[in-house]
């Protein structure tokens, strides 16, 4: 209608019923927009050449709401989308799917909104435009969902390339496409697979917790929105059991009955490589190499089964031992300038095989005497004794090897401190036991001892234990100490041992004071190291004709005149340093 000054007309576009003119209803405007879809009469009130007019239509609004969908890219670029059968999509006849790809509107009845697909050419992205449609009229509200279609290489085959158990956590690592979903499958006890709440995108790890009995297998099970799925190969955890028998450890392995593909087993041993083992029947290994008693044992299988790495739980025991381990062979006993005594053994074991170990002490003070245990050292083959008076006596020594698991060897052979001193005046003497286990002395070497510690004359003595030192006018005291050297060449040193020899004093039996140079002075001969000295010279009477308190000699003379030739007496009185008193009485006879 056109509205012209003859020509006027007004509308009520949701006409209900009444006066339109009284409640003023109507309005000018030719055009109006519905918000509610819905059946509407619209009624017009016009003027025509000043004569009144009135027209009614009845019109029914349709919902144009967009119709609610989901689409999924599948393997190989295609894509598939479902339209949701709801109140919105029951309203329309039809559907209609622009896939944004330059192909055909597709037509979809409202009887099949599920598992519309579309092949497409390349992964680049989409945007899906899905319309719901009124037939005959074309008209209805649009929704849209952006896409990018998948690569074959993007939806594959997942693997499990690696199952580590650590604890009651088996970890899978996993290889799957870029975009594609894995889930983890779990056999139960019956052999049925089912799925569990485990999942994830890609590459990468899966962690599943408490899992407790070995073997259990799994898998991993991709599906894509066209309902393909994707199954990876079935993987199983090993279970390892590791006992400790008599020097020797158990290694047991249980695996599940399907492991195909089988390469090897690889056995570690305290992180390093052990065994390896081709024969798929074998499940067992002994480890008895270099078991040391009371040490930690750690083992670990790894099964190459296929494409996949199967690593067990790692599993330690403490090794044991019952047996009675081999005593100390090689000990030597020894004194030291300390006056204390060493003692030293060999580890009938090497500490490269058993670093654990204990020496026991045990010493005898008395000849014939019981073996007490005295010290104990731990993991160390040397004991120092600082108990004992070596420079008094001599000391007898067993030790004891115990293990690492308490075992106790049988005690080494008694080995003995040389104790020197001296048992008789002219001599010193040393004791005979053999310092040396298991080795025969070769020989002894007397050292002189200056008093500085140098040791300024060595002289051997073959196996004999005693030894007259030689007369020094002019030294008392002599410092001494014995060394036995082994077959082997091994040494073992005695106390020191300071020896004073006897005052020594000389008399001739007659001189002649004939001014002749040779024997005209009687004097003492012999030690010269007295602190004090006197000597005193008496005529067949007793009467003094003589006496000095020095070393000066008697020149025959008495009061400056020639003494009668004939017999006389002495008597000398002599001290040395450590204040020991020395006399000697004889009688000369005076040539002339």
């Amino acid at each position: 209608m056109t509205a012209s000054p003859d020509n006027l007309f007004r509308y009520v576009y949701d006409y209900k019923g009444g006066d339109p003119i009284a409640t003023n209803a109507s309005v000018s405007a030719v055009t109006y927009t519905y918000t509610k879809p819905g059946k509407y009469t619209i009624l017009q009130l016009g003027s025509i050449q000043g004569t009144g007019s009135v027209a009614c239509q009845e019109i029914e609004v349709l919902d144009a709401t967009p119709p609610n969908f989901r689409a999924y890219s599948c393997a190989d670029l295609k894509v598939v989308l479902d339209i949701v059968n709801d109140a919105v999509a029951s309203q329309y006849d039809e559907f209609l799917v622009d896939w944004n790809d330059g192909s055909p509107i597709q037509t979809i009845p409202k009887t099949a909104l599920a598992g519309i697909s579309h092949q497409y050419k390349n992964n680049s992205n989409y945007t899906i435009k899905v319309s719901g449609n009124y037939a005959g009229i074309n008209c209805g509200g649009g929704s849209f969902q952006q896409v990018t279609p998948m690569l074959s290489s993007e939806f594959v085959k997942p693997v499990i390339t690696k199952l580590t158990t650590a604890g009651s956590n088996i970890t899978l690592q996993v290889q799957a496409g870029a975009k594609q979903t894995v889930t983890v499958h779990q056999q139960s006890s019956s052999g049925v697979f089912s799925p569990t709440t485990l999942s994830r995108i890609g590459n990468g790890t899966l962690v599943i917790p408490t899992i407790t009995s070995h073997p259990t297998c799994f898998k991993l099970v991709s599906m894509d929105a066209c309902g393909q799925k994707f199954e990876s190969n079935e993987v199983c955890s090993i279970g390892l059991e590791v006992k400790a028998e008599e020097k020797q450890n158990a290694v047991t392995w249980t695996v599940a009955s399907n492991l195909t593909g089988f390469k090897q087993y690889a056995v570690t041993k305290n992180d390093g490589a052990f065994r390896t083992i081709t024969n798929g029947a074998t499940n067992s290994v002994v480890d008895s190499e270099g078991i040391t008693c009371n040490e930690p044992y750690c083992y670990q299988v790894t099964a190459q089964a296929g494409p996949a790495e199967i690593v067990s739980d790692k599993v330690c025991v403490t090794a044991r031992s019952s047996a009675t381990p081999p005593p100390f062979s090689t000990v030597q006993v020894s004194v030291n300038g300390d006056n204390r005594v060493d003692l030293r053994g060999l580890p009938p074991i090497p500490t490269t095989i058993s670093p654990t170990y204990k020496m026991i002490v045990f010493r005898r003070d008395q000849p014939g005497g019981t073996f007490t245990q005295t010290a104990e050292e731990i993991d160390r083959n040397i004991h120092q004794d600082g108990s004992v008076q070596p420079q008094k006596q001599s000391y007898c020594y067993e030790i004891v090897y115990q293990n690492a698991c308490g075992v106790s060897s049988e005690p080494s052979r008694m080995v003995c401190t040389i104790y020197l001193n001296s048992n008789s005046a002219s001599t010193i003497d040393w004791t005979g036991d053999s310092p040396f286990a298991n080795e025969e002395i070769d020989h002894y070497i007397v050292e002189k001892i200056d008093d500085s510690g140098v040791v300024w004359a060595e002289l051997s003595v073959g196996t004999q234990t005693s030894y007259v030192p030689g007369s020094e006018p002019d030294t008392q005291r002599f410092r001494f100490r014995v060394k036995a050297v082994s077959k082997s060449g091994a040494i073992s040193y005695s106390n020191f041992y300071t020896f004073v020899q006897a005052a020594r004093i000389f008399m001739p039996d007659a001189f002649t004071p004939n001014d002749d140079k040779e024997n005209n002075v009687l004097e003492v001969k012999g030690s010269t190291y007295f602190e004090s000295i006197q000597m005193t010279v008496y005529n067949r009477w007793g009467e003094v004709v003589f006496h000095t308190e020095s070393r000066e000699g008697w020149d025959g003379k008495i009061d400056g005149k020639p003494a009668p030739a004939g017999t006389y007496a002495y008597r000398i009185n002599a001290i040395d340093p450590n204040g020991a008193k020395t006399e000697k009485i004889g009688k000369v006879l005076l040539i002339r």
